[in-house]
């Protein structure tokens, strides 16, 4: 790691936390002589502007001691940061370590230079101006001497005030000898709070940076998240629904498999028949039988060797006469033509209806229902699931469809199940010409 680049930083908060230490420590008498011109300054500024929150710093000005830190004053109360600032400008001297060495005649004499500065670069602000009057620095010049006792001279000083009307002090040069405190060290103090206020600001900067960065994170991984959802969603809706298309296609088109239909027999042409003999015969059909009988008998029967002859007498023999009987359904006829009555059904519609047209003899690769005729009831037939060990998984896929409309089920059915077990068989009764399933089947899946 190249730690060289950040060894200027690392010098330079090490320098600023020497100067806050320094600071820290008690104050020195030049120290305390630049507090009470702060204050006095403070004092004078607010007295003069009529507002409430001015009126309550002015209030507590005058009840603070000398020690007492008016930036941090306006701060409390508020709304006046801008003189606070300008304040501050005003006590820069105690934070140079050149200013807090010097002797006292010295320090007094580069506080008055530093007031005269203040004052010329703010008297034609109404705030400073008017109440920065003469007189009133005056009388802020006599408390620093006694704080700081000047040195002797000849003629009285003259007010600063004054001194700024004839001679006007350059803003960066506070001093002009070489034990005074110069511009280039009230430069480094602003330079020293400028790096202090950007440091903060950096801060700042960086938590603001994260946390928007966090939340834009965060929204980027919803937003995915909830389009791969809302993806799902959508490709299990297609799919659902492609396949109830094709299972309600499948119905519509489909044929039967393996159910030979049943040649229907004509009852009308029997029925003709045997009204063409009755009349053939005439009014007493038993006679003509029996006469005709006789006729066709032979007179004597054969005689063999050695066995009696024995004659045998005809009896008359009564025909079969054949009644005629109604039609029956096409359904029973094709019931009574089934082995025992078994037969099989594919899958009912939804409202467990078998259409005959798909009923077949033997199991066939759609059937899934095993039909068996009550003998007693031709109308009632119990029923249960039974279809090829192969086509078991299609079943269980659209279940749905295929075995929830004629059957009830123990258990939920899971991706494990394999297999469908009888419970208990199911009932239909005829109606219309179809089955329909009266009472569901129980199955349970394994």
């Amino acid at each position: 790691m190249n730690t060289r680049r950040y060894k200027p930083f690392v010098a330079l908060v090490g320098w600023l936390t020497a100067v806050t230490l320094t600071s820290a420590q008690t104050p020195t008498p030049n120290q305390q002589a630049v507090d009470t011109l702060v204050k006095d300054v403070a004092t004078a500024v607010f007295a003069n502007i009529k507002q409430p929150k001015a009126q309550e710093i002015y209030a507590q000005l005058l009840t603070c001691g000398d020690g007492c830190d008016p930036q941090q004053l306006i701060r409390s109360v508020g709304s006046w940061d801008q003189v606070g600032t300008k304040l501050e400008e005003l006590g820069e001297l105690k934070n140079i370590a050149q200013f807090v060495k010097l002797p006292p005649t010295e320090a007094n004499t580069a506080i008055k230079k530093q007031l005269a500065a203040f004052y010329a670069r703010y008297k034609n602000d109404q705030n400073y101006g008017k109440p920065l009057n003469p007189a009133v620095q005056a009388q802020m010049l006599a408390k620093i001497d006694e704080l700081l006792p000047p040195a002797e001279a000849a003629e009285p000083p003259a007010t600063v005030a004054q001194q700024g009307a004839s001679t006007q002090p350059d803003a960066d040069t506070v001093a002009e000898d070489g034990n005074d405190v110069d511009g280039t060290a009230l430069r480094i103090s602003q330079l020293e709070r400028q790096v202090e206020n950007e440091q903060k600001n950096q801060v700042w900067m960086i938590l603001l940076s994260v946390l928007a960065g966090a939340l834009l994170g965060a929204g980027a991984v919803y937003l995915l998240a909830y389009r791969k959802a809302a993806a799902e969603v959508k490709r299990l809706l297609d799919e659902n629904s492609k396949l109830s298309r094709s299972v309600d296609t499948q119905r519509i088109t489909a044929k039967p498999v393996n159910s030979p239909r049943q040649p229907e027999p004509n009852y009308k042409q029997k029925a003709d028949a045997y009204d063409a003999i009755l009349a053939e015969l005439g009014n007493e059909p038993l006679a003509a039988i029996q006469q005709l009988k006789q006729q066709s008998a032979p007179t004597a029967s054969v005689q063999r060797s050695g066995e009696p002859v024995i004659e045998s007498v005809p009896e008359p023999v009564m025909p079969p006469v054949p009644i005629p009987t109604p039609p029956l359904p096409v359904q029973m006829q094709t019931q009574a033509s089934a082995p025992n009555g078994v037969f099989y059904f594919p899958p009912p519609d939804p409202n467990g209806v078998f259409d005959m047209v798909h009923q077949s003899p033997t199991l066939s690769p759609e059937s899934a229902y095993r039909f068996v005729v009550n003998t007693s009831k031709p109308d009632v037939a119990s029923f249960r699931f039974e279809a090829e060990p192969g086509r078991l998984a299609r079943f269980l896929t659209y279940r749905n469809y295929m075995i929830e409309p004629a059957c009830d089920s123990e258990n939920s059915y899971s991706s494990v199940h394999t297999r469908i077990v009888m419970r208990r068989d199911g009932e239909a009764v005829l109606e219309n010409g179809n089955w329909r399933v009266k009472t569901k089947a129980l199955i349970r899946y394994e």
